[in-house]
């Protein structure tokens, strides 16, 4: 007895999608990471608290963030002039929520590149 192989019909070429799936992926991932971004560097502002007042100490320098220059202890200076202030001393960064934020970024780094270490950002009180 001789068994005859069916002949199967030819089928047309498959289409391998899974590439094609992987590459729009990848497209919606890209574009959403970069037309979609939330938050630009200059539209951060400073938090609020609800913690007890003021914390200042006659120990306290403080330096205040301007658009235009800094402010330190009520006296005019600059980022050089922060590596002269003493290391055993608190000090409070005051900025307003107007202020890029790269600009407060500036003044805490040159604060630590110069060994301080007890910096704090003041916040604006909560009125309730």
């Amino acid at each position: 007895m001789r068994f005859r192989k069916k002949r199967r019909a030819r089928s047309t070429a498959a289409f391998d999608t899974t590439p094609l799936v992987d590459i729009v992926f990848l497209l919606v991932v890209f574009f959403l990471l970069t037309l979609a971004s939330p938050m630009g560097l200059a539209e951060v502002n400073l938090p609020s608290s609800m913690g007890p007042g003021s914390t200042l100490t006659p120990n306290t320098v403080t330096v205040v963030v301007l658009p235009e220059k800094i402010m330190i202890d009520g006296k005019q200076g600059s980022l050089e002039s922060l590596s002269g202030l003493p290391r055993d001393r608190d000090i409070v960064i005051l900025a307003s929520r107007d202020i890029p934020y790269f600009k407060v970024v500036d003044v805490l780094d040159a604060l630590r590149t110069t060994g301080h270490s007890r910096l704090s950002l003041a916040t604006k009180p909560v009125r309730g």
